[in-house]
Formats: structure tokens, sequence, C-alpha cells
């Protein structure tokens, strides 16, 4: 299964943690997961267990422009650039989708 997490909420609550075991429990079941960073939420390039989930074989790719406005400049090499509007057009490519706000 193809499955995508949209995340606009900073990774310094108690959502990162649910978010980080959802993660964990959709590869280990062999499923295929992305998430889109967007808002709020490109500030979870600046968390070394994303870099980790990676390795595991999630997919990261963020909004450019939210990421411009909050200050984060120095992207790590394993994160995509794109834009909601490229979003939009692959929301089909999934599954099921889970949005955290």
């Amino acid at each position: 299964m193809r499955i995508l997490l949209v995340i606009t909420s900073v990774p310094f609550a108690k959502d990162f943690n649910t978010v980080k075991n959802l993660i964990l429990k959709f590869l280990s079941a062999g499923d295929k997961v992305s998430v889109f960073l967007s808002g709020n939420g490109v500030y979870y390039l600046l968390r070394e267990e994303v870099a980790e989930l990676v390795e595991k074989g999630l997919e990261v790719s963020f909004c450019s422009h939210s990421a411009h406005q909050r200050g984060v400049k120095e992207v790590p090499p394993w994160a995509q650039s794109s834009s909601t509007y490229n979003l939009s057009k692959q929301l089909g490519e999934f599954d099921k989708v889970i949005v955290f706000n």
C-alpha cells in the first residue's frame, strides 16, 4: 500500500512521536511511505530522527516556499524540494492520505 502523511504541525509537539511510530509500523508492514512537509511541518527537516526513518525507507518531500518563509536554509540531501501544487498532482498515486495539522 502507498501511504502519504501530510504534516503541517511543528515536530516539537507530541504529534512527532505519533508520526514516527506510525511510519515505523507502516514500513515494517511493507508499505511504501511518503511524507510531505508544509507550513511549520518543514521543521521536521531539522530532526535527526527523520534521517533515521529515511534510512528505513521513508520518502520525504517538502514545500520549498514554506521552508524559505521559515528560514530553513540547510536542507538535508534526503529531502526532495517540491510544492503544494506538485502535491495536489500526486495525491491520486496514494492509497491512503493522513494529515497532521
